[in-house]
């Protein structure tokens, strides 16, 4: 009896544990979508710190996110592109914040314009001069 009151109190307590971490908590994620709402990619974001990552503020809350996922959603932000950020709970997502304007920016975070130049110039384009992919994409361009 003692042993099956034992193994029901770690079960019940275990159960517990899992509960308060990996349900309680959700992952959080920046969508973008077209204005049709056709959905065109998605980042995730942290509500803790980790190397690497900046301090940044969405929609009055505080996150941290990669300079990628910054200069990510500017781009998404510069083509038209509707921003959502969501935090995904079990099977499913609730929308805490859609106001594109609340989104951070590089010039956000707090870096210095130095850093700023260097993370931009690190995520522009590879130069395609006259290569053969540059001549087959051009081809296509038209087909768009």
């Amino acid at each position: 009896m003692k042993h099956s009151l034992a193994r029901l109190a770690i079960v019940v307590l275990g159960t517990t544990c899992l509960t308060g971490t990996a349900f309680g908590q959700g992952d959080y994620y920046i969508r973008s979508q077209h204005s049709n709402g056709a959905f065109t990619g998605f980042h995730e974001i942290l509500t803790r710190p980790k190397a690497g990552y900046h301090q940044a503020r969405y929609c009055d809350r505080t996150f941290w996110v990669s300079s990628t996922t910054v200069i990510w959603t500017e781009e998404q932000n510069a083509a038209g592109r509707t921003l959502i950020l969501e935090e995904n709970v079990g099977s499913g997502r609730r929308i805490v914040c859609s106001d594109n304007s609340s989104f951070a920016t590089l010039d956000d975070l707090g870096l210095s314009e130095r850093e700023v130049a260097r993370i931009r110039a690190a995520n522009e384009p590879l130069d395609m001069k006259s290569s053969r992919l540059r001549t087959i994409r051009d081809a296509f361009k038209s087909f768009k």
